[in-house]
């Protein structure tokens, strides 16, 4: 049992390092296509970013909580 809470919390932890990073590819994806927050339109390169960036978010508590809510919104990616 100790084991598995073990691969959770190195699961968690990763999962919340890969969540940095695309947060921080958006970041300088706006300030590279010129899009001002709140909008997600813009250049055709920034949205494949931030789509990345939103699919993984989307569907990022299913191994935290598998639920039909994050299951439903992660087949909309």
């Amino acid at each position: 049992m100790a084991g598995n809470s073990i691969l959770l919390a190195a699961l968690s932890v990763l999962s919340a390092c890969q969540q940095s990073y695309f947060a921080m590819q958006v970041g300088k994806a706006r300030s590279k296509y010129k899009v001002t927050p709140p909008s997600v339109s813009g250049s055709p390169d920034f949205e494949r970013i931030f789509r990345a960036h939103f699919c993984y978010l989307s569907g990022s508590g299913v191994h935290l909580f598998p639920s039909s809510v994050f299951l439903g919104i992660r087949r909309s990616c």
